[in-house]
């Protein structure tokens, strides 16, 4: 499964997609992201799979759902 990995420098700060893991778990796309990008002293990183992002189209949303 693929997860995106988020890492933010500050508090405060925009949050920044710093790359992707591919893993079998959540667990372990912790574990890779933080071994994979630790490169910095991040305040924070996050994963997010890749099936939970939800696409932000165009079309209008009426009614509080896409058409």
């Amino acid at each position: 499964m693929r997860y995106h990995v988020f890492t933010r420098e500050n508090a405060g700060d925009d949050m920044i997609h710093a790359g992707t893991v591919e893993a079998d778990s959540d667990r372990l796309a912790r574990i890779y992201a933080h071994r994979t990008y630790d490169e910095e002293d991040w305040e924070f990183m996050g994963v997010v799979r890749d099936d939970d992002l939800i696409e932000v189209d165009e079309q209008p949303i009426v009614g509080g759902r896409a058409r």
